[in-house]
């Protein structure tokens, strides 16, 4: 029961990296989306083509990249995945007084692992393989496991067939995988637009004061800080799916509080003799319940141990197994699940309690 709660925390945990890994990893500062567009999860966001321009401008930005972004397909044969396609352009500097700067272009070409010139909306980091050039893609690590292939194999996008270039990593969760190419290729499958809006900050203002800089420029979108960004797409995995994992969550707990009952329940039984002997001995009725509390914690305490160290384990075989799904356990997810077992252990040495107050000295001294 107790493992059951834990793996329900450790992949919860898992989608709220996972769904918030591409925002957490950019180096933006600041993201700009359509008016009421907050996320890209399960969003559509379109933003005027002025926009870069206008954000550019602001003092105290150093760089914009414009992002295209929509939800679509990477198949392989009948095979395919949902997955979150990005357009990546080369971005464009600017200095302290708003205008265009080289500078910041070549900064943004040195990124590595992009696919596109620069690199601000790339995947962050290419582990195999090489950026993608006209034709190609860079394809998550996660997806192109589920979908056999690798580098130098080719993958169906926006209907046409394009090579794999390279592999990202840490970007495919329980839902889709991360597919990027270059602007120029998007446009060409998806049609010219704009979607978001990447912001460095060039050091002189906080992301918040940047951000609301950036919102006085361009009134009719969304500006938010990258944290803030991501703080949303993480809300929005909670809210899809916390109900889910804690009713399997509080289901782990009833079963952790029926095994800790029967078992509490059998070694009282199998004790009373015991139990008889140390009444006789004049331990009160108090001391006789410290001692099935003692043993009901012991009991929590060896349990949930167990259950993390099966965790962990089981973390383990299913990271190699299972690509698109990640356990997270952190302190407060074991805290929470020790806490829990004490809440569920407490009434479990109740259910005993009255047999053990019950007991009659003069049985520590009858035969079996």
């Amino acid at each position: 029961g107790l493992l059951l709660a834990l793996l329900m925390a450790g992949v919860f945990g898992g989608l709220n990296r996972q769904e918030s890994a591409y925002m957490d990893r950019n180096p933006a500062d600041v993201v700009v989306s359509q008016e009421g567009v907050r996320t890209m999860q399960l969003s559509i966001s379109a933003l005027p083509p002025e926009t870069t321009a206008a954000v550019a401008a602001v003092p105290g930005v150093a760089w914009v990249e414009p992002l295209r972004q929509m939800t679509s397909t990477v198949s392989v044969g009948d095979t395919k995945l949902v997955a979150y396609v990005f357009g990546v352009d080369g971005g464009t500097g600017a200095g302290g007084d708003g205008s265009a700067g080289a500078a910041g272009v070549a900064e943004a070409d040195g990124a590595a692992g992009v696919a596109g010139a620069a690199g601000r909306g790339g995947p962050g980091e290419v582990v195999e393989g090489a950026p993608a050039g006209p034709g190609e893609v860079v394809l998550d690590a996660g997806g192109a496991a589920q979908l056999g292939v690798g580098v130098g194999d080719e993958v169906e996008v926006f209907g046409v067939e394009r090579r794999v270039a390279g592999l990202s990593e840490g970007l495919t969760s329980v839902a889709c995988t991360s597919v990027f190419l270059s602007a120029e290729d998007f446009a060409a499958g998806a049609g010219p637009g704009l979607n978001y809006v990447l912001v460095g900050s060039d050091g002189s203002s906080s992301p918040e004061v940047l951000a609301a800089a950036v919102n006085v420029a361009v009134p009719g979108a969304t500006v938010q800080t990258a944290e803030a960004f991501s703080a949303e797409e993480a809300a929005l995995v909670r809210d899809m799916y916390a109900e889910l994992f804690t009713t399997m969550r509080v289901l782990g707990f009833v079963i952790a509080l029926a095994l800790v009952s029967l078992t509490l329940s059998s070694i009282t039984t199998a004790k009373r003799r015991e139990y008889g002997i140390v009444a006789a001995l004049g331990a009160t009725p108090g001391r006789l319940a410290a001692v099935v509390a003692s043993q009901a914690a012991w009991a929590v305490l060896a349990a949930t141990a167990v259950a993390v160290l099966a965790a962990l384990g089981l973390g383990a075989v299913i990271d190699r197994s299972l690509p698109n799904i990640e356990l997270v356990l952190g302190p407060r997810d074991v805290l929470v699940t020790l806490l829990g077992a004490v809440l569920v252990g407490i009434p479990a040495a109740l259910v005993p309690l009255r047999s053990v107050l019950a007991v009659d000295p003069a049985t520590a001294f009858r035969s079996r």
